[in-house]
């Protein structure tokens, strides 16, 4: 009769290759993105994702980011076709003003909605993460808390804008060019004034 079988010792071979597979592997699998790196280069890829919307769309589009502890995330938002805008109204929406209140019946719908096109979600920061601040050309003063908006524009420009981004160590800030919507990383807090373009 042949008894054929594993010996112990090609057991062990196989069982220490997967261990080492396991702990090259797993790591990769259970870590969460919560650096500022990877942070830097999905908002980077998502402002030329919007640019690109904005243009093939021929419609204004605004990257929205709500700066509050513990709830730190960004969206995108669309208006039907090109918009303007209103700097009051905008200081309005910022300062959370018309938050609590209703539209009227029959008043035409909000000029901006959220486009699920570009960001299916709503997207959060990672818990270490937070925005320090956001500031882009057309404000008064840069935003360190509630909502601030970059806006992109049908000709293919945008707000030129600068969003610091911060862990408990580090502070970075994506600095974006207007006219190409490309991102210098800055490993520093810097405004926009501090830099000239």
């Amino acid at each position: 009769m042949n008894k054929r079988g594993f010996t112990l010792i090609e057991v062990m071979i196989v069982l220490a290759i997967m261990a080492g597979l396991i702990a090259v592997g797993a790591p990769r699998l259970l870590k969460k993105d919560t650096n500022i790196k990877t942070t830097a280069r999905q908002l980077t890829v998502l402002v030329k994702e919007i640019r690109n919307q904005a243009k093939l769309f021929n419609s204004t589009y605004r990257l929205v980011l709500r700066i509050e502890p513990g709830q730190e995330s960004y969206w995108v938002e669309k208006a039907s076709g090109v918009a303007l805008i209103d700097k009051e109204k905008l200081a309005e929406e910022m300062e959370g003003k018309n938050k609590d209140k209703k539209p009227e019946e029959g008043s035409p719908p909000p000029l901006f909605q959220i486009d699920k096109r570009v960001l299916k979600k709503e997207r959060t920061l990672p818990s270490n993460l937070h925005f320090s601040q956001v500031e882009t050309v057309n404000m008064s003063q840069p935003v360190t808390s509630g909502i601030a908006y970059i806006h992109f524009f049908p000709e293919g420009l945008m707000e030129a804008s600068a969003i610091q981004i911060s862990d408990k160590k580090n502070t970075w800030t994506l600095v974006f060019n207007p006219l190409t919507g490309q991102a210098d990383i800055v490993e520093k807090a810097v405004n926009l004034k501090d830099l000239s373009r």
